[in-house]
């Protein structure tokens, strides 16, 4: 029978034992249905072979355990850790220390990146856990036997896991490539990112101009704050498509959100004046000063081939050196790579930038300035290609 600790003096020596042995493993099961933040049901811990499940419902003071994950003296394994840790940012206002995220490390050591955590088991120990409480309401009370056993593996394993990949990180040189992924965590901004910064992910901002660019940002900050006051999902409040179409149009008056198909919020006199408000907010600022707009590049035929090119030595490249492309990137950082040689833009792109630079970005940047050529043989049965320097 699995044990869940309900009782202070429990969690406090597991927090204890934790300080004395300087790391251990966790993970949480939480609800974020209907909320903004996460509603924290279970906390699962493993600290040597010993695993422990305690109870945030029981009216438990969760700061020691916390103070745990902020500890840079203490390492903290995970797997997949973003929304594990975004709860403790949001409970403590502080960012996670000394991470190891055994979902990042696989990708470095030929596992594949992102792979589940039942995936990871099976490759890294030849063992199967189970998959059949993943709709499971954890805010439920009792928690049966089975719920209890399929929260406590998704820790039990993760020991093992990380020294295999630990070690074999080590072996290839690439334990300082898998810190800095992990260094984001270590970000607070990383789990709630500026509203500047999110400007892009919204499906037709780039075809807004400047004014609709700083109506959007006004809009996504307010929507922030106003589900974060009601405690609701930022979906639930206003749609990211009517934010874009409430940007693009800039509305002046009541009646022109009253015209919006699927806009319920327009029955609503508080949210249309502070929606109005913002937009005459956005209008008074200098044109100089709104979000620039995004520049729509023609793809011409070169450079279509070109990233076709590219393409294909990063898959390769990541396919022969055991590196997950997904971790590397995709054709929008080519395009950003190609933006920046052509000089388009300043700042250096991602593939130029940390490990990745050293991986492949330096590779690509001496192929397309003739200083590297590619060398294909052992076509079909062991193709091999290599990127060959200073040819003769």
């Amino acid at each position: 029978m699995i044990d869940v600790v309900s009782e202070q003096d429990g969690l406090d020596a597991l927090c204890a034992d934790v300080r004395k042995r300087k790391q251990f493993c966790f993970d949480t099961e939480f609800i974020r249905d209907d909320t903004y933040d996460a509603n924290l049901c279970l906390v699962q811990v493993a600290v040597g072979s010993e695993v422990v499940l305690f109870d945030p419902l029981a009216g438990l003071d969760l700061t020691e355990f916390w103070s745990l994950v902020t500890d840079p003296a203490i390492l903290t394994i995970v797997h997949a850790g973003k929304e594990d840790f975004e709860v403790c940012v949001r409970k403590t206002g502080k960012a996670p220390r000394n991470v190891f995220d055994v979902q990042i490390a696989a990708g470095f050591v030929g596992y594949g990146y992102p792979m589940s955590l039942s995936r990871l088991v099976y490759v890294t120990r030849r063992k199967r856990i189970s998959k059949g409480q993943t709709l499971t309401d954890w805010s439920r009370r009792p928690l049966t036997e089975d719920q209890l056993r399929y929260a406590a593996e998704d820790v039990v394993h993760l020991p093992a896991i990380y020294t295999k990949i630990e070690k074999r990180l080590d072996e290839l040189g690439r334990a300082g490539w898998a810190k800095e992924e992990f260094d984001r965590f270590e970000n607070a901004a990383f789990y709630r990112p500026p509203a500047v910064d999110r400007l892009a992910r919204f499906k037709g901002a780039r075809r807004l101009d400047g004014l609709g660019l700083e109506i959007l940002l006004r809009l996504i900050e307010w929507r922030d704050q106003w589900a974060a006051e009601r405690n609701r999902p930022l979906r639930a409040m206003m749609r990211d498509d009517m934010l874009v179409e409430v940007a693009r149009r800039g509305p002046r008056k009541a009646t022109d959100l009253e015209v919006l198909r699927g806009f319920p919020q327009a029955k609503n006199k508080r949210v249309v004046e502070q929606i109005l408000q913002i937009v005459e907010q956005s209008r008074a600022v200098p044109p100089s000063q709104r979000p620039a707009q995004t520049e729509q590049r023609e793809e011409t035929p070169t450079m279509r081939v070109t990233l076709d090119l590219l393409s294909a030595v990063l898959r390769f490249v990541c396919f022969e050196d055991q590196v997950s492309q997904e971790l590397v990137g995709g054709a929008q950082r080519l395009r950003d790579l190609l933006d920046h040689l052509e000089g388009h833009t300043s700042t250096p792109p991602v593939l130029l930038t940390g490990w990745r630079r050293a991986f492949i970005g330096e590779r690509l940047v001496e192929l397309l300035s003739g200083k590297s050529e590619l060398h294909l043989s052992g076509w079909p049965n062991n193709l091999r290609l290599d990127i060959i320097t200073d040819p003769r």
